[in-house]
């Protein structure tokens, strides 16, 4: 076995969700690697170079990442009565921070776990709500960002999830309406992301409450 401990790498380190996360890792014991929206003054996670560069830093100081989370968005709130006044170029920073960015994220989180020992956990995990099963309007661009995540997690999940890579679509909801969970609990998204250690891929979508209970979106309830 490996006794080197595996990096965790968080990527849209905010106040609330990315923090807790953080600490959750640093209270058992790793070294936590975090990004912030704004990856330094001039570059956001639109920037594909920059992510690149952020990835290529890890790599060197670091090593490759072993548990990912993708913590990013991008949202220019409009109205319900006028999803499209946003300007393109502002849809389209939405569309890629949210989901765009995600995909080469996946790529570079895939390559860094080729090349850790293969005993060692490793999974991406992106963050959502409820928005790739219910539309809402007035924030468009993200919306269909997170559609995007969670087709790119789907797919990958099913390809790579057999070879030990697994990828995850975590999303809280409330737990009495099963609807949104607003504000996001941070302590319940870092109770939730000790699946990054699980052997088998499982389900790729992984939802939860603002107690960390697991909870079965179709069937409406909380399972565990």
């Amino acid at each position: 076995m490996s006794t080197t401990k595996p990096v965790p790498f968080v990527i849209g380190y905010g106040p609330n969700v990315g923090a807790a996360i953080a600490r959750k890792f640093k209270s058992e014991g790793f070294n936590v690697a975090v990004s912030a929206r704004k990856l330094d003054e001039s570059a956001t996670l639109g920037d594909i170079a920059s992510v690149r560069s952020a990835f290529d830093r890890l790599e060197s100081e670091l090593g490759p990442a072993a548990a990912i989370i993708y913590n990013a968005y991008s949202a220019s709130n409009t109205t319900d009565d006028e999803p499209l006044a946003n300007p393109y170029e502002t849809f389209l920073t939405n569309v890629t921070v949210t989901g765009v960015t995600f995909y080469e994220v996946a790529r570079r989180a895939k390559a860094g776990f080729e090349k850790l020992p293969p005993d060692t956990p490793s999974a991406l995990i992106g963050t959502d709500n409820l928005t790739p099963w219910i539309t809402f309007p007035f924030a468009l661009g993200m919306s269909v960002g997170k559609r995007a995540m969670a087709n790119i997690v789907e797919a990958s999940a099913r390809a790579y999830g057999p070879r030990r890579y697994r990828f995850y679509f975590a999303h809280e909801v409330n737990g009495e309406t099963g609807g949104p969970q607003v504000p996001p609990t941070g302590q319940a998204h870092a109770e939730i992301f000790y699946i990054w250690k699980q052997k088998e891929q499982g389900s790729w979508e992984v939802c939860f409450t603002e107690t960390g209970a697991l909870y079965d979106r179709a069937a409406g309830k909380v399972v565990s």
